[in-house]
């Protein structure tokens, strides 16, 4: 029993600098699995077994030790223990592992359990607090019930229930605690009763689902299927005796190792009788009188009682329907049928737009939701939509696929509500591991499950109508592609959380690039369904290296050694105080990892409690009811809350555990994001360690923003700016960056071999070619540099096998397959048919070929535009077309391409020959390519959703024609395109292959773009040396086209001339003395090189008018005068040099002019100042010639390869590098986050100089896009720039939206509308769009309208108004129509997609607009008197129309009199001129109010403006007297008696008008206002 040391014992092996404490004959060290902090072991030199088998000296050392140890934990732990629990285990039987004598010192604290009473007693658990045991009898309501039961449960081995009632709430109550027993092999009998149909249906097929899926295994989950029983039996009433014909037991019965207890009371299976309900059950213990009765009554009815089975239940629901039974007294249904929740925005907008999809006859489509918006639910209705498009009574057949079994039993349930809804009976099949019941109307079934034989083979025999594939990320896309080649002509739906690929599968292709709708976390968060999150990463002290990895898993006990450390613990506690939290989610590693951090927790006085499968875990529904509550602190988890769980209130969500799989991380991420009352974000804590599944998940999180996930090395390297969800941020610490870092390969030769090493260190397996270019990647220059996609694959090591080995067979067909030219899609439809017939290899029957492209082709509206109307529909003669185009290109040599396919006997084979280990890997890399191909030509052929672009006017000798920009770097359309025409006119334009000289208003014959182009730019519209240019845009609603005016370039050699770059040349009133003299070259295009020139910027506006403008930031170009005679610059443009304001020179940009006076220094603009000249001014040179900025660059949107960068500007060299290069400046954008707003570019590094301007291009795929010329403001923090299409703002803005910033006064006229609408009687108040009609009930929380109808209560939001009151002025003042394009076109950025807009919500906006319009004011805006010359008068006045009254609102006079506030200080000049225009125009001012903000409150005949010399209407032949007697009449409302003085004249009035004009016609028929 005893020996001096065993080599084999841990504690004879323990080093000698573990020990905490050391004696003569025993030593003391820290336990590897604590029970709590501190918790230690004393064990005896010598190697003995037991207490028993200790030496009397011995036995005393470790007494003696105790105190020792005791003594030293108070010393050091803090906070100091409350209390010791001492003992040790003698042999197995008393839970002895380790067969060297230790006895355990375990510090105890207050709170480290619930009742801590027993001590050592809880060796056995029941026996433990021998005072807390539980009364026998439950009471329910403060005595729940599920708190006697759910303990007993986690025990069971085998549990016996009877309840004659059953609700799907008390299925959800006990789920959890069933399903951990039946993992831990427990056997689980319910028996229920039809008795007068009180059973719910709903419980009654979820409990079917259960037992069918229950063998269910979710994918990649190796663990073997449970073995525990569940089996549900009813006891039919009608076979019970006569007399019996009720049926009411309610027994509880569980029994496992060393127990058994039953109750038997008045709970059936319902949350209220296992919670707050007053329910009475009395427990009875094994062994005491009755159990065994009760054992026996259940035996005998679980014999006599039917078997619950999917006819069953459905013969019970069609009993329930025919015949109901009324309730007897006393019997209450206890919870209502589950229904579907009525949906919101969100999904409204997606069902909106799957209904159009299949409008426009797409057969696949994808919908990415955040986690908690509710894609399940989306599937359900539109499979709802798809069963009314069909118009048959009977549910269409249904596939329902996902990887995990608790999605499948959700969608099961949710489904077969709907089947309820509609009073519809279906069949219902489960695809699980022990069944395949394929026949079935509504199948669910394991991905994993189905894409194997034989389950694949009996797929392509059935035939549904509606295939669901939820978590469509998840599985590689060969499962699904094995799957949606054996469907037939079945809609697909694709549902996913994650906005890119989580496992690296590339999956959209599947779905024909598709994507119906997104809303991800931005959107949630915007419905106020989520929250935002801050994401904080520490650096793990687990080094990753040293923990095994197998399967794409962490070794267990490896792991969960590594986490139980002291030093780790110490890590958290300084994130937890950090980063608090009122909820905390922990999840853990393992169920010795949860224990272990719930006790450090409690040692600290956190209230914390433990859920898993194991032994010694909190009771799973009262924890998570408590945490919901506030009644716990934080909860410990393993597996068991990443899914099905709901607590909204949780606010803090902390991953100690390395999560192998980004869709558990997202999951777990989202058990904190649901929004709660009073919960404003979700902080995250994330332990970040040495291993690439940290970058995978950190990838993921990027990719919930507008942040490009595969820019992660830029985040970590560079600390590059984010542009995540509004409210979102991520913090990662300095030593965890780089940490993670350290895992990129290095270098890379461009940006997309650098893309692509990241995304491969980052997970399992490689990026497919089709993922890099949906991520915006182009291949080219791989092809250029390593030869094809698969050779540069080869060449990074990632190619297996047997890819090596059919790149070498057939490496010339996969070259050439990733080139080959294509017109049209035709060539890899016919590849893609072969691939989905798995006959690329084998070769297909010509008819069988065509009519399987016909398929493919006909389920993409994009590659069905590609045929002939005529073969649209298949007919006798496609074959025969198929045969004439693709088969014929494919099977036909041509120079340097030899026949890749050839034709026998009419059928369709490969012309080359693979050895046959490799068939496997061809084919899929032939997959891969054709994806990429399809790819690239969907996203050809797409211009809605394409960039836009400029087309230059030119000229045909007769008319103006449009020169369309190269096809080679621009998606330009073909053929006729309709583009709205900034009044909303429809025109169609036809584009050719270089030109488009034909356009027409949509329904009209004639060519009229001509008379178009005149009427925009003039008779000499495309005539040579003029610049002229039209641009598309592409927008919601397809595209919308407007001129464009750029200066005339002119096409003389760039030359270098001396530029005086710090110069201030004011073009304005006179600056201080200018900083430097110095000059530096500037490239300009000059037709010969001249040393008297040189450059300067212009400054200021005051020379912007006239024939040859001068505008702010131009360069001018001067020819040295000093010595000139005065006559020579008369009339001329010249740089003059003028006295400073303080000392020293300044400059002036002036026209110099001879008047009667003597010479003046003249502005061209006439806002703009003339200046007297004096003897002390200098005319130092005349202007040659000037520059517009726009004049020295390329059309705005050009893209523009690296090597062209120069040549496009007309330099000798220009680099992608901030900086200035031939005297520009240049700004380059490629980090996200430096578009401040979509017209503005965050400042560069190099200060900018008195009114330069930069050229400003952004990085897209591997060119630049040139966006326009930025203009620096004032503070110099950053650049305005043309406004940005919406790919770029996605891209580098600082912000993920897509609309643009309201106008200034937008959201006033929009309360305006809503206090309107709302004082309008309530029949007044009904609104119609679509067809669907809608009650305005109130104002919404945030001043919107809130609106009921026939659909769950929405919101128009007062944003939505207000966009929709900027295109209403738009109206007005272009003319056209009110609709939902015109708003779109003025609200989101250019190239913004359909399926990111509000346009249900648009819609009802205009609506509410249209309805409200006959009562809204008009308002004219602020408008400025002019003086019959036309020159601006100092007074502003604006028009309002309300009910039918026009007023002209007269602005007061204001401001301290010679300051720069001071306005409308020709007051009396303004007015008058406005009595005589009125008078002129034959208006009457019919009346005349005093409305100054002071006097509003007065009653209006206060106000009224009355006295001598006013009569009413107002005399027009006298308007200086009539202003005269106005004045005095205004300055006597509102004066107090006996005031002194005179009174103000200059006060705001209002003047009541005759005339039944509307606002914009009487301001034209004024004609002297114009925008203030």
């Amino acid at each position: 029993m005893s020996s001096p040391s065993d080599k084999r014992c841990p504690f004879c092996a323990l080093p000698a600098e573990d020990r905490t404490w050391s004696g003569e004959l025993v030593f003391a060290f820290r336990d590897r699995y604590p029970v709590s902090p501190g918790h230690t072991l004393i064990v005896p030199e010598r190697h003995v077994a037991t207490w028993f088998d200790a030496t009397r000296e011995e036995q005393r050392a470790l007494l003696d030790a105790v105190t020792h140890v005791k003594a030293q934990l108070d010393r050091e732990l803090a906070p100091k223990p409350d209390g010791y629990n001492v003992g040790f285990n003698a042999g197995e039987a008393a839970g002895q592992t380790v067969m060297h004598l230790h006895v355990h010192v375990i510090p105890r604290y207050r709170g480290d359990m619930d009742d801590p009473r027993g001590g050592v007693r809880h060796v056995i658990p029941s026996k433990g607090n021998y005072l807390a045991q539980p009364s026998p009898l439950a009471t329910g309501a403060d005595d729940p019930f599920a708190r006697h039961i759910l303990p007993l449960l986690a025990r069971a081995t085998d549990v016996a229930i009877v309840a004659a009632f059953v609700q799907q709430s008390g299925l959800d109550r006990l789920r959890p605690g069933l399903e951990e027993a039946l993992r831990r092999d427990a056997t689980v009998r319910l028996l229920t009763g039809d008795y007068l149909g009180i059973t719910q249906v709903a419980a009654l097929e979820s409990l079917v689902d259960w037992m069918a899926a229950r063998t269910l295994r979710d994918d990649g989950d190796e663990r073997p299927s449970p073995a525990g029983q569940l089996a549900v039996r009813v006891v039919e009433t009608a076979s019970l005796p006569t007399r019996s014909r009720s049926f009411h037991p309610k027994s509880w019965r569980f029994e496992g190792p060393g127990f058994g207890a039953a109750f038997v009371g008045s709970s059936n299976l319902s949350w209220a009788a296992l919670g707050s309900g007053v329910e009475w059950n009395l427990r009875v213990d094994r062994g005491a009188p009755g159990y065994a009765r009760v054992t026996e009554a259940f035996e005998q009815l679980w014999a006599d009682a039917t078997a619950l089975t999917e006819s069953w239940v459905e013969a019970y629901a069609r009993r329930a329907r025919e015949r109901p039974q009324p309730l007897p007294p006393g019997e209450l249904l206890e919870d209502a049928p589950p229904a579907l929740p009525t949906p919101h925005r969100a999904q409204d907008e997606a069902l909106e737009r799957l209904r159009q999809a299949r409008v426009d006859h797409r057969e696949r489509a994808l919908v990415v939701f955040a986690t908690g918006l509710g894609k399940t639910l989306v599937s359900v209705l539109d499979y709802a939509q798809r069963w009314d498009e069909t118009s048959r009574p009977h549910p269409p057949r249904l596939l329902f696929l996902a990887h995990r079994r608790e999605l499948l039993l959700q969608a099961a349930r949710a489904f077969r509500t709907l089947l309820r809804e509609r009073q519809a009976s279906a069949t219902v099949g489960w695809c699980a591991e022990s069944s395949a019941e394929l026949h079935a109307d509504l199948v669910f079934a394991s991905v994993a499950k189905l894409a194997r034989e034989p389950q694949l083979s009996a797929l392509a025999q059935e035939r549904f109508d509606y295939v669901v594939v939820d978590e469509v990320h998840h599985a590689a896309a060969a499962s699904y592609r094995k799957i949606l080649d054996a469907l037939g002509d079945a809609f697909v739906l694709g549902l996913t959380a994650t906005p890119e690929r989580a496992d690296g599968a590339d999956v959209v292709g599947l779905f024909d690039d598709f994507v119906a709708h997104r809303a991800g976390i931005g959107e949630g968060i915007a419905l106020q369904r989520l929250v935002p999150f801050h994401y904080y990463g520490v650096k793990d002290t687990i080094d990753y290296a040293h923990i095994p990895w197998r399967n794409r898993r962490f070794d267990p006990e490896a792991l969960t050694q590594a986490a139980e450390t002291e030093a780790r613990m110490q890590t958290l506690w300084r994130a937890w105080e950090a980063h608090p939290g009122a909820r905390t989610l922990v999840f853990c590693c393992s169920v010795s990892h949860a224990d272990f951090v719930r006790a450090w927790l409690r040692a600290r006085g956190v209230d914390a409690r433990a859920i898993h499968s194991g032994p010694g875990a909190d009771e799973r529904g009262e924890t998570l009811d408590a945490l919901a509550a506030g009644r716990v602190d934080a909860v410990c988890a393993v597996d068991v809350l990443n899914e099905g769980v709901d607590v909204p209130t949780v606010d803090r969500v902390i991953m100690l555990r390395p999560t192998e799989s980004s869709v558990v991380f997202l999951q777990q991420l989202g058990r904190g994001l649901r929004a709660a009352e009073g919960k404003d974000a979700l902080t995250v804590v994330d332990f970040v360690g040495n291993h690439k599944v940290f970058l995978e998940r950190l990838r993921h999180l990027l990719s919930l923003g507008s942040t490009r996930a595969h820019d992660l090395r830029r985040l970590l390297e560079d600390d590059a700016p984010l542009a995540l969800p509004e409210g979102c941020s991520v913090d990662i610490e300095l030593e965890a960056k780089e940490l993670l870092s350290r895992l990129f390969r290095s270098g890379g030769a461009d940006r997309v071999e650098r893309a692509y090493r990241e995304l491969a260190d980052s997970r399992e397996e490689r990026p497919r070619a089709g993922e890099l270019h949906r991520m915006g990647y182009s291949l080219r220059t791989l092809r250029t540099r390593h030869g094809s996609w698969f050779d540069f694959v080869r060449a990074e090591g990632d190619l297996s096998e047997a890819e090596a080995a059919a790149l070498d067979a057939a490496g010339a067909f996969l070259r050439d397959l990733e080139t080959t030219p294509m017109t049209k899609s035709f060539k890899m439809v016919t590849l893609q048919a072969l691939i989905e017939h798995d006959a690329l290899l084998t070769g297909m029957d010509l008819s069988e070929l065509a009519a399987r492209a016909h398929r493919v082709l006909r389920r993409d509206p994009a590659l069905l535009a590609d045929v002939p109307e005529r073969h649209q529909e298949p007919g006798k003669g496609w074959p025969s077309y198929w045969k004439k185009n693709p088969v014929k290109a494919w099977t036909t040599a041509r120079a340097k391409q030899r026949a890749w396919f050839r034709l026998e006997q009419d059928r369709f084979l490969p012309a080359w020959d693979a050895p046959p280990e490799t068939a496997d890997a061809l084919s899929a890399m032939v997959t891969e390519l054709v994806d990429l191909r399809l790819a690239e030509y969907r996203g050809r052929s797409a211009p809605s959703t394409r960039e836009s672009f400029t087309c230059k006017l030119t000229w045909n000798k007769r008319d103006p024609i449009l020169k369309l920009p190269s096809r080679k770097r621009h998606d330009v359309p073909k053929g006729d395109v309709d583009a709205r025409l900034a009044d909303g006119s429809v025109w169609v334009f036809r584009f050719a292959k270089e030109f488009c000289n034909v356009a027409r208003p949509a329904g009209a014959d004639r060519n009229q773009l001509p008379d178009l182009l005149r009427g925009w730019f003039g008779p000499s519209a495309g005539h040579p040396g003029t610049a002229f240019h039209v641009r598309f845009e592409a927008g919601p609603d397809g595209w919308s086209v407007r001129p464009e005016q750029h200066a005339q370039v002119i096409a003389f050699p760039r030359r270098a001339i001396p530029a005086y770059a710090d110069l201030l040349a004011a073009a304005g009133h006179a600056p201080g003395a200018s900083q430097s003299n110095e000059a530096t070259p500037v490239e300009l295009p000059l037709d010969h090189p001249d040393p008297a020139l040189f450059a300067v910027r212009v400054t200021g506006e005051s020379m912007d008018g006239g024939r040859s403008p001068l505008r702010h930031g131009d360069w001018a170009v001067f020819r040295h005068a000093r010595g000139a005679p005065a006559g020579s610059v008369q009339g001329r443009v010249a740089l003059v040099q003028v006295p400073a304001a303080s000392h020293g020179h300044a400059y002036q940009i002036k026209r110099v002019v001879r008047r009667d006076d003597g010479w003046h220094l003249a502005s061209d603009n006439p806002a703009g100042p003339d200046i007297a000249a004096d003897p002390s001014m200098v005319v130092i040179a005349k202007l040659e010639r000037a520059f517009h900025p726009e004049s020295l660059a390329p059309a705005r949107g050009a893209r523009l390869s690296e090597p062209d960068l120069a040549d496009a500007f007309g330099l000798e060299a220009l680099e992608p590098r901030e900086g200035r290069w031939g005297g520009h400046l240049f700004l380059f954008v490629d980090a996200p986050g430096r578009l401040p707003t979509p017209s503005h570019v965050g400042p560069g590094g190099e200060r900018p100089r008195p009114g330069e301007t930069a050229f400003v291009l952004a990085r897209t795929q591997d060119e630049w896009r040139y966006l326009g010329v930025g203009r620096c403001e004032e503070d110099a923090a950053r650049w305005r720039i043309p406004e940005v299409d919406v790919d770029t703002w996605k891209t580098y803005g600082a912000t993920p939206g897509v609309s643009r910033e309201l106008p200034s006064g937008a959201l006033e006229q929009a309360a305006q509308l809503v206090d309107t609408l709302l004082a309008r009687p309530p029949e007044d108040r009904w609104i119609e769009q679509a067809g669907r009609r809608a009650l305005v009930t109130g104002v919404a929380s945030r001043g919107g309208l809130r609106i009921e109808g026939e659909f769950e209560p929405r919101t128009v939001s007062l944003t939505d108004l207000a966009w929709v009151a900027v295109a209403r002025g738009d109206v007005e003042q272009h003319g056209g129509r009110l609709d939902e394009a015109r708003v779109n076109r003025l609200r989101y950025l250019e190239g913004t997609r359909k399926a990111s807009t509000r346009y249900i919500d648009t819609g009802w906006a205009i609506a509410a607009w249209e309805r409200a319009e006959p009562w809204l004011p008009q308002r004219s805006g602020v408008l400025q008197v002019r003086d019959d010359e036309g020159t601006p008068v100092d007074a502003h006045f604006e028009i309002e129309r309300v009910d039918g009254v026009t007023s002209l609102i007269f602005h007061s006079r204001g401001g301290t009199r010679g300051s720069k506030d001071e306005r409308n200080t020709e007051y009396a000049k303004g007015l008058e001129i406005l009595l005589a225009r009125l008078g002129a125009a034959g208006v009457a001012v019919a009346d005349a109010f005093v409305d100054s903000r002071m006097t509003r409150k007065l009653p209006a005949e206060q106000r009224r403006l009355e006295g001598d010399g006013i009569s009413y209407p107002l005399s027009s032949d006298d308007v200086l007297s009539t202003r005269r007697a106005l004045g005095r009449a205004m300055a006597a409302v509102g004066r107090k008696p006996g005031a002194k003085g005179g009174g103000n004249q200059n006060k705001q009035i209002r003047l009541v008008v005759d005339t039944d004009l509307a606002v914009h016609e009487l301001t034209q028929r004024l004609d002297l206002g114009d925008g203030a």
